[in-house]
């Protein structure tokens, strides 16, 4: 960047990042997935131009495709704050990482422990595929949101709940940080506290969460954390982190000659997206410029200086942004009578910025797809997590209305999708 960074750069500043902004739409779709900020698509490009090349030689060009795939892991660890505790695989999504965990532990049985514990409160892709363990002889208990009487009778995933369903047989517990439909945090350190106090391990979906905050996977104490980097401005893909203890359980279903030791590599099969990885490292850039720190984009990913200071002021000040549009929007929707919210009715740092809701009587296909015309991007449906909008008793392909935003969404865009909601015809 030609300028000096600003100590704390101003929203008009951030969102002159985002080359997608400057259209005259309202991106408030965000849970979907975020734009990118530039420097992450010159990143990409930037390594598709120069560094396009098979990893393994010693030639110049190869030896920074391999630099380039190892800062990608390197950042990622420095996100989830997970060194020294484990390693982190690079995916295609989130979905296909949970089945490839899936399909390690069915190829592990434990006849001692065979019960897993799946919070259906969750998005479909961890899920799913720890139901279809019951194929297998495993027995699945169903942990579900439930109505908190102390919280004016509010669908929440409480963490009192898990404690029913497990046992010294249980093997697993699978939730989310973040419900992508409620947007409560879950106080996931309980959870894992649970967990482990029979023996069990957690893995927990931090897919809604990420956006918004840096997850501490040593302070969580997670044994498996995933989330999509496509919704933390950046690439179409995924990560997992795994502790070491929870890595050497299980081996990974890559070319067998590959050494079971050689994780990350084990688990990802045929090798990981590179330019994907180019674009993850791009978003060190941003990183900084949040944090108020000027970035060096000439050095090669793995000799970068890299620090988890940078990350927490850069998410410190996403959190600060977001508190400002998410209490707008909140006191609104608690101001209509006509507006049933599906999740807490509360801003703060308990929730993040991800609103479901119904009108009664109207159709949430009808009220999202009005507001789509008159350039308001927002969205209707089950947004898969289909078993807890049908426990809810709505019906799965209307389902909910959902505004998302993330730390570049702007007041005015607020505003906006605010005054088209009190004019909107019925």
């Amino acid at each position: 960047m030609n300028s000096p960074v600003p100590l704390v750069p101003s929203l008009e500043q951030v969102r002159a990042q985002f080359p997608a902004l400057s259209r005259p739409t309202a991106f408030l779709d965000n849970a979907g997935g975020s734009h990118l900020p530039r420097c992450v698509i010159d990143a990409m490009a930037r390594y598709m131009t120069e560094h396009y090349v098979q990893l393994g030689g010693d030639y110049t060009e190869s030896l920074a495709a391999g630099a380039n795939v190892a800062g990608a892991h390197d950042l990622v660890k420095l996100l989830l704050n997970a060194h020294g505790a484990g390693e982190v695989v690079l995916g295609q999504s989130t979905t296909a990482l949970c089945h490839l965990l899936a399909s390690c532990y069915a190829q592990a049985p434990r006849p001692d422990r065979n019960e897993i514990v799946v919070c259906t409160a969750g998005h479909e892709a961890n899920i799913g595929t720890w139901m279809k363990l019951a194929e297998r002889g495993w027995v699945v208990r169903e942990w579900r949101a439930e109505r908190d009487p102390a919280q004016n009778h509010t669908w929440r995933i409480l963490p009192r709940s898990l404690r029913p369903l497990l046992s010294e047989r249980t093997r697993l517990v699978t939730f989310p940080h973040v419900s992508n439909i409620l947007g409560e945090i879950v106080d996931a350190a309980e959870v894992a506290t649970l967990a482990h106090s029979v023996g069990a391990r957690v893995v927990c979906d931090g897919v809604a969460y990420v956006p918004h905050r840096a997850p501490d996977v040593q302070r969580l104490g997670v044994d498996w954390y995933v989330y999509s980097t496509y919704k933390v401005y950046g690439p179409h893909g995924a990560a997992l982190f795994g502790t070491r203890e929870a890595f050497a359980e299980l081996e990974g279903p890559n070319h067998s000659f590959i050494p079971r030791e050689r994780v990350p590599y084990k688990f990802e099969l045929g090798g990981v997206n590179h330019e994907s990885c180019a674009a993850i490292n791009g978003l060190w850039e941003y990183l900084c410029f949040l944090g108020g720190e000027a970035s060096l984009p000439t050095r090669t990913p793995s000799t970068l200086s890299r620090d988890r200071a940078i990350i927490e002021r850069a998410f410190g000040l996403m959190e600060r942004r977001e508190l400002v549009t998410q209490s707008m929007l909140i006191d609104w929707l608690c101001s209509r009578r006509d507006i049933e919210i599906v999740g807490p009715r509360v801003s703060g740092p308990s929730r993040v910025p991800t609103f479901s809701f119904v009108v009664p009587g109207r159709s949430s296909r009808d009220l999202a797809t009005r507001a789509n015309r008159q350039g308001l991007a927002i969205r209707y449906g089950h947004f898969y997590s289909k078993r807890l909008v049908e426990s809810i008793g709505l019906e799965a392909d209307d389902g909910v209305v959902r505004v998302s935003m993330v730390h570049y969404t702007s007041p005015g865009e607020i505003e906006r999708l605010i005054a088209w909601l009190e004019r909107s015809p019925d």
